[in-house]
């Protein structure tokens, strides 16, 4: 990605039908916020105004979430036609407070394209089917995982994410016939259990696989993309267990790019895989 923090949609059971389809055009089209900072202001400005509690902006920063309406958003007066947006909502905190404003949810990031397959409970699905599926757990690495033994379990779903932009995709091919597109901010597990922004990685670089063999890079492509982007996010905030399988590599959660994006992290496989260090 481009910038740390894309805005896209927290799909939310609790949501109709119908707010889930604004929810996702206000995160899609009218109200992305493309950095960290103007997420924190808009949490800012609505605090200000009395939309939402101290104690609700400093979680939202925490998540690297921010607060969206159902008929105000960021674009105004640009927004696509059939959109409920009437009002322009800010995204710092010394702008003008706006009367009349409802509350629909909060946005975050995404990072693969839609063709691409996680692992969910032992099956192998692109995230929009199993979104589509109702699927609640999203199957991640272990923490009792031991090097040459990887192991794995199931981690509820905080959310699914995702968003419409147009970016740059990292197409990582490798000798042993694996292929994966993901954005340019996507983390990636190399052999030593390094992680690493997708967009560093070169031909010749070595990757760790899901299946704990050593992937070798042999091809790395970017093409531009436009259309979704989705991840998950588990409910854990476990590092280790926000490791999953995307097509056979070992690739990092959306909360490696949120609220550990300024983290340093590595998986220690000398003898067993230690998050101490995460």
């Amino acid at each position: 990605m481009k910038n740390v923090f894309i805005a896209v949609a927290v799909f939310s059971v609790c949501l109709s039908s119908t707010a889930l389809a604004q929810l996702s055009t206000r995160c899609f089209q009218d109200d992305q916020l493309v950095t960290i900072e103007l997420a924190r202001g808009r949490n800012a400005w609505a605090r200000k105004c009395g939309l939402i509690t101290a104690t609700r902006e400093a979680y939202l920063n925490t998540e690297n979430e921010y607060q969206v309406f159902t008929n105000g958003c960021f674009a105004y007066p640009a927004v696509p036609a059939g959109s409920t947006c009437s009002f322009f909502v800010p995204a710092e905190e010394s702008a003008t407070c706006i009367s009349g404003l409802n509350k629909l949810g909060t946005c975050v990031a995404g990072c693969t394209t839609p063709s691409q397959k996680v692992a969910f409970g032992g099956r192998m699905l692109p995230v929009p089917e199993a979104y589509a599926s109702g699927l609640t757990t999203v199957t991640a690495l272990s923490p009792d995982s031991e090097a040459g033994f990887l192991r794995y379990g199931e981690q509820t779903i905080r959310s699914y994410v995702a968003g419409d932009t147009q970016e740059d995709i990292f197409t990582l091919e490798t000798q042993e016939g694996r292929r994966l597109e993901v954005t340019a901010e996507h983390p990636m597990v190399l052999e030593d259990g390094t992680l690493v922004k997708a967009r560093t990685l070169k031909a010749g670089d070595t990757l760790l696989g899901a299946d704990g063999v050593k992937l070798h890079l042999n091809r790395v492509t970017v093409f531009n993309f436009k259309g979704q982007v989705w991840n998950v996010r588990p409910e854990s905030k476990v590092k280790l267990e926000n490791v999953m399988n995307a097509e056979g590599f070992l690739t990092g959660s959306v909360r490696f790019q949120n609220e550990w994006a300024q983290d340093d992290y590595r998986l220690s496989l000398r003898d067993d895989v230690d998050v101490s260090g995460l």
